[in-house]
């Protein structure tokens, strides 16, 4: 999809904005390790980029003996502990570029993770007031890679999908927003490259983009 005319800006949080990837690996592991379930040759890029929900569902089909374990209750709390004593660092220039993107149209974020994260972010990044909404997991279903978070967001924005650029680092997201007709821009700082067809673009991080990027689309 062309990058030009576009009228909004949709940033994911975990991976996109913040190097935090790690954090949810770390939750994850500490509760298969509680459950004496071996974690050691788990692949836990699967987890990347959906919901909390999404997440419990798919760890309680996999391992029966999670059935009656709170799942999603444990990893949302150890999640916002890990990060409230060891904040995830912003990946480079991310802050920067999201004033960027909001000094030219209205910037959101729609992210898998839940209200408190997000709320937490946007007060250690102090940027409530560039975030025009942002959409957490408690305010759509299913998760990604469904498309139903960036139609939501299109419709809030009373936008057509295609005047909506999405940056995403995991697959699911990338699909998400592809299949919301959005045009994507591919973070790998953390994450590996998606499938061809996914991204528009494709950058490590946000120092990759021309310092007058955002101009250049939305005129």
């Amino acid at each position: 999809m062309p990058l030009k005319n576009i009228s909004a800006i949709l940033f994911d949080l975990d991976g996109t904005l913040i190097d935090s990837e790690t954090i949810t690996d770390r939750a994850v592991g500490e509760l298969l390790a509680q459950h004496n379930i071996d974690a050691k040759n788990f692949d836990f890029l699967q987890f990347h980029g959906i919901s909390w929900q999404r997440l419990e569902l798919i760890l309680k089909e996999r391992f029966p003996t999670l059935a009656e374990v709170e799942v999603l209750g444990y990893l949302e709390k150890r999640f916002y502990e890990l990060s409230k004593t060891e904040p995830p660092p912003l990946l480079p220039l991310a802050r920067e570029t999201f004033l960027a993107a909001n000094a030219q149209v209205p910037t959101a974020i729609v992210t898998g993770s839940g209200a408190a994260d997000v709320e937490a972010f946007l007060d250690r990044a102090d940027l409530r007031q560039a975030c025009s909404f942002y959409l957490s997991y408690e305010m759509y279903s299913p998760s990604k890679p469904d498309p139903s978070c960036y139609i939501i967001a299109a419709e809030r924005l009373n936008l057509p999908p295609g005047q909506c650029l999405v940056f995403e680092d995991s697959h699911p997201g990338l699909s998400a927003a592809r299949a919301a007709g959005m045009p994507t821009i591919a973070i790998t700082y953390s994450s590996p490259p998606p499938p061809p067809g996914l991204a528009d673009r494709i950058i490590e991080d946000y120092t990759h983009l021309p310092v007058d990027f955002f101009h250049t689309i939305t005129t």
